[in-house]
């Protein structure tokens, strides 16, 4: 999964938005109580603002309203089980993904909050939302790890499956879903039907989605992004490949019943993948090192290492990485999309036999070395991670689902008529 789902929608900021509301909204109003928390009409017309040029029309219909409300609600049942179990986002991993939200956008931090400003966007509430979209990533991934458990007979049929080889992967889509909960069988199969027949051009099924979704995606006009076909509920590779067309379903699985939209198909041409051999040094700020000292600690190995000092055996006096310490930091042969971000962007920019300047990731400060590269043939232990990795992505929406329609019943939520 990505990281901010939210920060997806920040772009539209820089858009001019010059449409009226269909109606006023009250501003300082509680539209709803979750247990003992209210959310109030100005979160709802804080976040209208941040998408409403992804909203057909740029008006803020009642069906708007209530999606909007819907995923408010659910956020933040998320953020109050993240907190619940001890979870928390950092001051200084905060900071970094505004910054980046900025850099993006090819501003600094003031401009940032000039941008925000000129839309009517409060920055602290901005950088709120984005603090409760990293616990939400954050716990979303805790519990997909706990509640899928993929076994080796599992990996075994999917790999010698023959509709869910890993060439797959290859084959992207890009799809748009609305989903009706099933709570009457016949009364959702009914109402997904007269849905469908609304439904002639991707602008139609956008708006359908906004109206009549009950999916996690229905402010976004039911957007699941791009997904690998083998990352996607067999239901939907089984329908995708029997039916011609953009429109796909009904499709009945235990949530309810589904509209696909297939809006663009892609396929990548991957032959060979670039495997690089790395050891690496690992030292991590503590209670009694912050993080500038921290810094000072790997810019002192730095020098010890560019004067002659062994890697292999100051990895092994000094490195802080319990899982490559007692082998010198030496990683093996790294895979692309098997480490960070920021580590995977020094390992890629450093020469063979060269180290590399200390740098920061979200796990502390690192230096490393590369040793080698090559281009490989994915191995079978690549293929066995990558069939695991398939199977949670299968999973993890319905994981997903039932985990939040279980925080909803163990909550009061208390949603308030618009006066």
């Amino acid at each position: 999964m990505k990281l901010f789902s939210f920060l997806t929608l920040i772009f539209s900021i820089l858009l001019p938005f010059n449409s009226l509301y269909a109606a006023p909204v009250k501003i300082d109003g509680i539209a709803a109580i979750v247990d003992s928390q209210p959310i109030m009409e100005s979160d709802i017309l804080n976040r209208f603002q941040i998408v409403k040029d992804r909203i057909p029309g740029g008006i803020m219909t009642d069906n708007i309203r209530r999606q909007i409300l819907n995923q408010v609600i659910d956020e933040t049942l998320q953020v109050n089980y993240a907190k619940k179990i001890g979870m928390r986002a950092s001051t200084a991993d905060v900071d970094k993904a505004v910054l980046g939200v900025a850099n993006n956008m090819k501003v600094d931090l003031q401009g940032l909050k000039d941008v925000l400003a000129s839309k009517s966007i409060d920055f602290a509430r901005y950088r709120q939302q984005i603090e409760q979209e990293i616990l939400i990533s954050n716990v979303k991934r805790e519990t997909i790890r706990k509640r899928i458990s993929i076994t080796d007979q599992e990996i075994n049929d999917y790999l010698s499956s023959a509709d869910s080889s890993l060439s797959k992967e290859k084959d992207q889509v890009r799809l748009r879903h609305i989903l009706v909960r099933a709570s009457n069988q016949a009364t959702a199969k009914q109402e997904i039907e007269n849905i469908a027949q609304q439904i002639q051009s991707e602008q139609d099924f956008i708006q359908q989605a906004l109206d009549n979704s009950d999916g996690q995606n229905a402010i976004k006009g039911g957007d699941l992004g791009w997904r690998p076909l083998n990352q996607l509920p067999p239901l939907f590779v089984r329908a995708l490949e029997s039916k011609q067309g953009q429109l796909v379903g009904p499709l009945q699985s235990n949530a309810g019943f589904h509209l696909l939209w297939v809006a663009e198909k892609r396929s990548p041409s991957i032959t060979f993948q670039q495997q690089t051999k790395t050891r690496h040094i690992l030292v991590r700020p503590n209670e009694i090192r912050d993080l500038e000292q921290t810094k000072v600690a790997a810019d002192e190995l730095y020098q010890k290492l560019i004067s002659g000092a062994d890697f292999a055996a100051t990895a092994k006096e000094h490195s802080e990485d319990q899982g490559s310490t007692l082998q010198g930091g030496d990683l093996g042969w790294v895979t692309p999309g098997t480490m960070v971000a920021e580590f995977e962007r020094v390992m890629n920019s450093t020469k063979i036999g060269g180290i590399s300047q200390p740098f920061r990731s979200q796990f502390g400060w690192h230096i490393l070395t590369v040793e080698g590269r090559r281009e490989a043939d994915i191995s079978d232990k690549v293929k066995r991670q990558k069939a695991q990795q398939a199977l949670t992505a299968q999973k993890q929406d319905d994981v997903l689902s039932n985990w939040l329609d279980e925080l909803r019943a163990d909550a009061f939520i208390d949603r308030k008529e618009q006066s």
